[in-house]
């Protein structure tokens, strides 16, 4: 891993305006999904992107890649501000910065072959693989991902989720890139399969250089793939660090009952703390003022209602919480205190 930043968000924002001027009477509404939001990626690293379901991860994983545009903010590759590119220049920049998609069966085409699906972007990259190697290319991705070079005959509903999901990691590879962004690539797989997947990621990595910028439910795969770790609410940034520090000593109360609730196959920790959460996640269209945890967190004070909270630097980690380092965990997280594995869960 280097210490120069391939890939850098910076302040990245993503507002949905909702309804449209003057349909019955009522008034344009915004919808922030993704509030300024910044992280690096250096080469050979894997960051780890967390939170419940409508946080926003999957809002700034197709912002980021400019498949939606953004309301604001910078995303730089090599330090060019790729949102500036017109689409002729952002299209040959594409090939660089790829995508691995939650489900495989819909995100391949049905109609086409396996040898098709992956020298179809040869057609619009064909400098990278001449028509003469793309036969032997296609059969060393095939290898390189774990499977045979006679699949690629074959369609996609012939192959199993696990199997379906090395196909489009090996669409990814095809433009060798040098980021993937992984949209919840292994959650749509059964346990054992997440496991195989994962560390095919890393072997990957290992072997050309990757960065990952790697989007999950699961905190057991996160920590076992990531080098850095950054968790959401809300369409924010609430923690963000090195993995072994977040896992270990988690800042912010969010992060603390998200590690709570992570399942340990350890019947001898059946009685531990989970924190349950009270409530549902506030509304986006109308987030709550000062802290958007405060309505769910048991720590809330009067500051955290009125006035949203600062970035602060504590340890290791940036943490979004007025009390930051100041609160004693309110769960017992030694269980997260061992290595971890996928596939290590009840």
């Amino acid at each position: 891993m280097t210490d120069t930043p391939v890939f850098e968000v910076r302040d990245i924002r993503k507002d949905y305006v909702l309804g449209k001027p003057g349909l019955f009477g009522g008034k344009l509404r915004s919808l922030a999904a993704v509030r300024d939001v910044s992280f690096t990626l250096r080469r050979g690293e894997t960051v780890g992107l967390v939170g419940e379901s409508g946080c926003g991860k999957s809002s700034l994983a197709r912002t980021v890649l400019r498949l939606n545009e953004p309301t604001g903010g910078e995303v730089r590759y090599h330090g060019r501000n790729i949102l500036d590119l017109p689409k002729a220049e952002m299209q040959k920049l594409r090939r660089h910065i790829q995508v691995v998609f939650q489900d495989p069966y819909s995100s391949l085409d049905p109609r086409f072959t396996v040898r098709r699906i992956l020298s179809e972007p040869w057609q619009v990259f064909p400098d990278i693989v001449p028509p003469a190697r793309r036969e032997a290319r296609v059969a060393e991705l095939l290898t390189l991902v774990g499977l045979n070079p006679s699949d690629a005959d074959r369609y996609p509903h012939q192959f199993s989720g696990g199997q379906r999901q090395r196909i489009g990691i090996a669409r990814a590879l095809a433009l060798e890139p040098e980021v993937i962004v992984c949209d919840e690539a292994v959650s749509a797989l059964d346990v054992s399969v997440q496991a195989q997947v994962v560390n095919l990621l890393k072997d990957l990595q290992d072997k050309l250089g990757l960065a990952y910028l790697f989007i999950a439910h699961d905190l057991s795969v996160v920590r076992h793939i990531s080098d850095r770790v950054i968790v959401m609410y809300l369409g924010q940034v609430v923690e963000e660090g090195p993995t072994d520090a977040v896992f270990r000593t988690p800042r912010h109360p969010y992060t603390v009952a998200l590690l709570s609730a992570v399942p340990v196959p350890d019947p001898k920790q059946k009685d531990r703390d989970v924190i349950v959460l009270e409530g549902e996640v506030p509304n986006p269209i109308m987030p709550p003022s000062g802290c958007p945890f405060h309505p769910r967190c048991a720590h809330a004070r009067d500051l955290c209602r009125q006035t949203p909270p600062p970035v602060r630097e504590v340890g290791d980690a940036r943490v979004r919480c007025h009390f930051a380092g100041e609160l004693e965990p309110a769960a017992d997280l030694r269980h997260l205190a061992g290595p971890s594995e996928p596939g290590d869960r009840a």
